[in-house]
C-alpha cells in the first residue's frame, strides 16, 4: 500500500448487482449559552429553523469589540479594523481559521421504539429522543459543541459519528467503536466535544454496526455564509431507505447470499409503502417568486438517489461540507452520506396560476439501490396557493439520465492547489497485487470451540475488517495489529509535499482474474473518508489505466464522500494534517459491516504526544470509563441477545 515516497491506497471495488416519524423535531440546549455579556455580537443566522420554536442565535462574545454583524450572505463578521482582524466570509479558509463563538451542550437518548415510517409497523426501530430522524443538532461556525448520547438501549452499546466533521486535533470524538472508542454500553453515557471549524449540513449517525438502518441518526447544520443570496430557509430534507426488519435481522443475507431488499423511500421519516398510504407523502408549501434554501441529505443504507422538483430549477451552493461556486441544474444526483446545500426557485406569480402543486422525485439512481419492487419517485409535493391541503400534481418528470454517477464540473470557493506528483511518482500509481472484493471466510471465533461459519465478506486490500470493540485502535496505537485491523501507517514522509494520494478501482481491469478467489461484480461505491475533506483529481467511468490519468489539481472538487464508478475508478488526495485513527470505508451499510473498510493511522507520533499532552482530561478519563464499562457489560452473557451464541457476526462499523 505504501508506494514509494507517498501513501497510494489500491481498493478495487466489485459489488453486487444493484439493485423521518414526522418532520425532525429541533433539538434544543441543555443550558443556556456560556457567554452573557450585557449587549453581545448576536443575531438570527440566515438558515435559522422555519418553526420559533427551533431558531437559535449565533453569538460571538469575545469579538464583540472588534467585529460587526454582516448583512450578505456571503459575509459572516465584519472586522472594525480590517489592517488588524480579518473578515470572516464565504472566502476564508476555514481550515486555518474560523471566528470564536459560544459553547452549545445537547444531550441525546437512543432507545427503542416501535415506529410507522411508511404505513406498515415497524417494531424494532432504535430512535434518538423517540423520534425518526433524531432531532436537527444546530451550531453556528466556530462554535464548541457538546453533544452528550445516553444509551439506553437493551442489547446494544452505541457510539455517534458527527459524519464530515473533520474532528481537527479531536480524534477521540469521531465515535467510531473499536477505533476510537469503546462502545457506550446500555444505561451509561459519553460526551463529544468539537469545535465547528467548517459549516454547512451534515448528520450525525451510530456507527456501531448497522445500527442507523434502524434510526440512530439526525441532521446537523452549522450556520454560516452562503455563496448566493436566498429569501429564506427550510428545514433538512433527509432522504432515506426503509426495511419493515431490523438490519440486524436481514444482516444475515449479506452474509450468505445476496444484499437485503429496501422496501420504501423516506423524507423526513415519511414514506408511503407500495404507494398505498399517499396521505404519508413529504409536502411543502411555498409563496411565488422566493429564493428557498433546500438542504438535502441521503441517509440511505443502499440507496443513490437523484432528486428534482418538477418544473424547478436548483441553484446549488454547498457540497458536503464545502461551499462551492454556484451552479444551475434541473437534478442533482445525492449518494449515500452526501449532502447538497441548493437555492429552489420558486414560480412566479404568473406561472402557478393554473398549476398549483409539483411532484418532488426522489428516483432511486441505475445500479446504486436494491428495492424489492421499484418505488414510485413522486415522494413529494411543492404546492402553493391558499388550499388547506395540497392538490395532487399532474407534473411530468425531467428528462435525465439516472446513471449512478456524481454531480461534476463544480469546484469550491476556497481553492486547493494540490501538489502536482512529479512522473517517477504518476508511475507508481497502479493496481498492486490485492484487490477490494466480494470473497468468503470463517467468522473469527469468539469462544475459541464454535463451529466455523463460512459467510461473505468485502475486503480491502487483503482482508474485511474487524474491529476488537475492547481494544480501540486510539488505546494500542502503537500496535501490533491483527491483520482484520487493516491498519495502515500514514505520515507526511509516505506522502509527497505533506499530502498523501490514493487510487480507488471499481469494476473492470486491466487483469481481473481473482487473486485470492473472490467474486468480480462491478457495482458503484460511495465512499467516505473520517477527519478529512479530500481533493477528486480524477473520476472517470472507464477502466483504470495509467495512460488514463488526467489528475486536476487546480481546485478540483472537494467533498468528504465519493461514488466510485462501477467500472471506473478515483483518484483523491487528502492533506497529512489531523494525527489520529481515521477510517475509510464504503457507505453502503451492509458492506462496511461486511468488512470493506480500512483505518489509515496518521501521524502516530504527534497524536499520541497529542494525547498526552494535548487531550483534556476529562476525555482521557471518559475515554478508560467507557472502556471499563463496555468490558464490565459485554463480560455478563445475560446481557447478550443470544447469551450461549455468537456476540458480533460484523465488522463492527
Amino acid at each position: 500500500m505504501i508506494l514509494g515516497r507517498y501513501f497510494t491506497a489500491v481498493i478495487n471495488f466489485f459489488g453486487f448487482p444493484p439493485s423521518l416519524a414526522p418532520q425532525q423535531e429541533v433539538l434544543n440546549h441543555d443550558a443556556p449559552m456560556v457567554h452573557k455579556p450585557a449587549e453581545p455580537l448576536s443575531f438570527i443566522p440566515p438558515g435559522a429553523a422555519e418553526s420559533e420554536t427551533g431558531i437559535i442565535k449565533c453569538e460571538y462574545p469575545d469579538m464583540m469589540k472588534d467585529y460587526d454583524i454582516a448583512d450578505k450572505s456571503g459575509e459572516w463578521l465584519i472586522s472594525k479594523n480590517p489592517t488588524k482582524n480579518p473578515d470572516f466570509n464565504i472566502y476564508t479558509n476555514y481550515e486555518t481559521m474560523w471566528p470564536k463563538g459560544t459553547v452549545r451542550k445537547y444531550t441525546v437518548t437512543i432507545e427503542e421504539k416501535a415506529m410507522t415510517l411508511d404505513g406498515v409497523n415497524f417494531p424494532h426501530a432504535k430512535v434518538i429522543n423517540g423520534s425518526w430522524p433524531g432531532p436537527w443538532i444546530q451550531a453556528c461556525w466556530g462554535d464548541e459543541v457538546h453533544v452528550t448520547v445516553k444509551n439506553k438501549l437493551k442489547y446494544n452499546g452505541t457510539a455517534i459519528h458527527m459524519h464530515g466533521i473533520r474532528m481537527l486535533d479531536s480524534n477521540l470524538n469521531d465515535g467510531v467503536p473499536g477505533v476510537t472508542q469503546c462502545p457506550i454500553a446500555p444505561g451509561q453515557e459519553f460526551t463529544y466535544n468539537f469545535t465547528a471549524t467548517q459549516y454547512g449540513t451534515t448528520w450525525y449517525h451510530s456507527h456501531y454496526s448497522l445500527q442507523y438502518t434502524d434510526g440512530v441518526l439526525g441532521p446537523l447544520t452549522i450556520h454560516g455564509p452562503t455563496s448566493a443570496d436566498y429569501d429564506s430557509p427550510i428545514d433538512p430534507i433527509i432522504l432515506g431507505d426503509h426495511n419493515h426488519r431490523s438490519a440486524f435481522q436481514d444482516y444475515y443475507q449479506e452474509q450468505f447470499g445476496g444484499p437485503p431488499k429496501m422496501t420504501s423511500i423516506l423524507i423526513n421519516g415519511k414514506g408511503s409503502y407500495a404507494g398505498s398510504y399517499p396521505d404519508r407523502r413529504y409536502t411543502k408549501h411555498v409563496k411565488p417568486g422566493q429564493r428557498r434554501l433546500l438542504r438535502l441529505i441521503n441517509t440511505s443504507t443502499d440507496s443513490t438517489y437523484i432528486f428534482s422538483v418538477d418544473e424547478h430549477e436548483l441553484e446549488v451552493i454547498g457540497v458536503d461540507l464545502v461551499p462551492i461556486n454556484p451552479y444551475t441544474t434541473k437534478n442533482i444526483t445525492i449518494g449515500n452520506g452526501q449532502r447538497y446545500h441548493a437555492i429552489l426557485k420558486t414560480k412566479t406569480a404568473t406561472q402557478v396560476s393554473k398549476r398549483d402543486s409539483y411532484w418532488i422525485r426522489v428516483q432511486p439512481a441505475v445500479n446504486c439501490h436494491n428495492f424489492e419492487t421499484f418505488p414510485d419517485t413522486r415522494q413529494g409535493i411543492l404546492w402553493y396557493g391558499d388550499q388547506e391541503k395540497p392538490p395532487i400534481p399532474t407534473t411530468k418528470a425531467f428528462k435525465y439520465n439516472a446513471t449512478c454517477r456524481d454531480e461534476t464540473g463544480w469546484s469550491p470557493v476556497v481553492p486547493w492547489f494540490v501538489p502536482e506528483l512529479p512522473e517517477e511518482q504518476r508511475k507508481q500509481l497502479r493496481i498492486a497485487n490485492a484487490s477490494v472484493r466480494l470473497d468468503k471466510w470463517n467468522l473469527p471465533m469468539e469462544h475459541g470451540n464454535e463451529t466455523p461459519e463460512l459467510v461473505n465478506n468485502w475486503n480491502m486490500i487483503e482482508d474485511p475488517v474487524w474491529v476488537n470493540y475492547t481494544r480501540p485502535t486510539v488505546n494500542y496505537s502503537n500496535g501490533p495489529f491483527g491483520k482484520n485491523a487493516v491498519v495502515y501507517n500514514v505520515n507526511a514522509s509516505t506522502g509527497w509535499l505533506g499530502w498523501n494520494y490514493m487510487v480507488i478501482v471499481g469494476g473492470n481491469q486491466e487483469n481481473p482474474e481473482p487473486w485470492k478467489g473472490g467474486r468480480l461484480i462491478p457495482a458503484a461505491h460511495p465512499i467516505h473518508l473520517h477527519g478529512h475533506d479530500f481533493a477528486l483529481l480524477q473520476q472517470s467511468e472507464h477502466p483504470f489505466r495509467k495512460s488514463s490519468l488526467k489528475l486536476n489539481y487546480y481546485n478540483p472538487p472537494r467533498r468528504d464522500v465519493v461514488l466510485l464508478p462501477k467500472n471506473g475508478f478515483i483518484v483523491i488526495a487528502f492533506k497529512t494534517d489531523n494525527p489520529g485513527p481515521w477510517v475509510l470505508h464504503c457507505h453502503i451499510a451492509w458492506h462496511a459491516s461486511a468488512g470493506l473498510a480500512f483505518q489509515a493511522l496518521e501521524e502516530v507520533d504527534k497524536f499520541q504526544d497529542r494525547i498526552k499532552h494535548g487531550t483534556p482530561q476529562w476525555q482521557k478519563t471518559q475515554l478508560h470509563k467507557t472502556c471499563k464499562d463496555w468490558n464490565t457489560w459485554h463480560s455478563d452473557k445475560k446481557n447478550h441477545y443470544y447469551p450461549d451464541g455468537r456476540f458480533q457476526d460484523d465488522s463492527g462499523i
